[in-house]
């Protein structure tokens, strides 16, 4: 992605961040997605190095917030990654300070994919930002929180090609943490 300014983080300027600012997180880059009055919401430029099942289990019953990753992005194994920036850190409704990006903010309104009524990230109208590779490996699928309708195992995943896929639960993908700094 190209980085319309990079900013230090700090207290003082979590309010000023604008879309497509760049920030550095351990030893990754992240970049602004949206801002609103909570804050700034960034996504990760590369996936984790840690590729994750969604769930051990073949299954996609509870959705997201019932997954095994959901889980295993709540642990300090990935919290310790954030933490340059967990000061001002803003949790989500459900009290995590991580998720995973819906399919809409990658590719808009998509058929075929349980619903999450979120708008499509304006950086991601190009989709080469929707691609994302682990360090020292080639462009990966990626893990999204959207469960496929006709499936009771299938999320769905952003393809390497840049496009909505579907991926069984218990696979092992990449993983791009959005979160918000205010």
């Amino acid at each position: 992605m190209k980085a319309l300014r990079k900013q230090e983080v700090t207290i003082q300027a979590a309010n000023e961040f604008k879309v497509g600012d760049q920030i550095e997180v351990g030893k990754y880059t992240a970049t602004c997605q949206k801002v609103t009055r909570k804050g700034a919401l960034f996504l990760l430029d590369q996936y984790l190095d840690t590729a994750y099942q969604m769930n051990r289990k073949n299954t996609n019953k509870g959705g997201y917030e019932a997954s095994d990753l959901r889980k295993e992005l709540q642990k300090e194994e990935v919290l310790g990654i954030f933490s340059s920036v967990r000061s001002i850190m803003v949790p989500f409704k459900n009290g995590d300070l991580f998720r995973i990006p819906y399919a809409e903010e990658f590719f808009g309104d998509i058929d075929g994919y349980k619903s999450s009524g979120k708008k499509q990230w304006s950086l991601m109208k190009d989709r080469n930002n929707c691609i994302a590779i682990r360090e020292g490996e080639f462009w990966e699928w990626g893990w999204l929180q959207n469960k496929v309708k006709s499936s009771s195992v299938h999320f769905a995943v952003v393809g390497e090609g840049a496009y909505a896929d579907c991926g069984n639960a218990s696979s092992l993908f990449g993983v791009r943490p959005v979160f918000w700094l205010g």
